[in-house]
């Protein structure tokens, strides 16, 4: 068993189907004001079904913050340019691509007064990069690394999925990550996220979302029991 707590956060249900339905971690669900909150039993874990979007990642991790040490984010996402479909990425950094003051004379993805002076949101744990290396190399997974652009708007055209990989030199694109980055770096608590491609600019998937899905939560799962 870990000797610090890992707290994990997922989207939804379907992206953490394969976490939740093994024994392995023997999950108590929690009773709480967002009803899916997970502890394991076996392993030093807490885990958080979060919903989509930046509110409800902010509040499923307010839920989990106290117990948690260090958090993680699995889930899926889109690839801001050619990153190939079925890609897990390793990301260690963030950013807000749709907060905008620059009206304010804040740079683009910062959020004024708070502290931050750049777009860029990087707090993660070296030895839990290296650990999820460590692991994706064993299961032989290939991990790719990259940056993850958040924000409540899902991008689907593929001139504005340019702009903003070229803005803030993202290749990936969530609706949550960030925002959990954000508030781990604001309480110093290393943040780091496992993503996986389900989609592209070109929007070529070969397979259903519903498929890429159940795919990733297979790969989620056998990184996290081993971390």
């Amino acid at each position: 068993m870990r000797s610090t707590k890992l707290g994990v956060l997922i989207a939804v249900k379907n992206e953490a189907a394969a976490i939740l339905s093994s024994a392995e971690y023997h999950w108590r669900a929690a009773v709480r004001p967002s009803g899916q909150i997970y502890h394991s039993d076996t392993k030093n874990i807490v885990l958080a079904v979060c919903g989509v979007g930046k509110a409800h990642t902010a509040f499923a991790l307010g839920q989990i913050f106290n117990e948690a040490d260090e958090v993680i984010m699995f889930g899926t996402s889109g690839g801001l340019g050619q990153e190939k479909i079925g890609s897990l990425y390793l990301c260690a950094e963030f950013v807000e691509h749709d907060m905008d003051a620059t009206g304010l004379g804040a740079p683009a993805g910062v959020t004024p007064f708070s502290g931050l002076n750049t777009a860029v949101i990087a707090g993660a744990s070296p030895d839990t990069l290296a650990r999820i290396r460590e692991i994706c190399q064993k299961e032989k997974l290939t991990l790719n690394t990259g940056r993850s652009l958040s924000g409540d708007t899902f991008i689907n055209n593929k001139e504005l999925a340019a702009a903003k990989a070229a803005q803030f030199g993202g290749q990936l694109v969530d609706m949550e990550s960030a925002a959990a980055a954000k508030l781990c770096l604001l309480r110093q608590k290393p943040f780091c996220a496992v993503r996986y491609i389900t989609d592209n600019a070109d929007h070529n998937a070969t397979l259903s979302w519903q498929e890429n899905v159940r795919i990733s939560a297979a790969y989620f799962d056998r990184i996290l029991r081993q971390l």
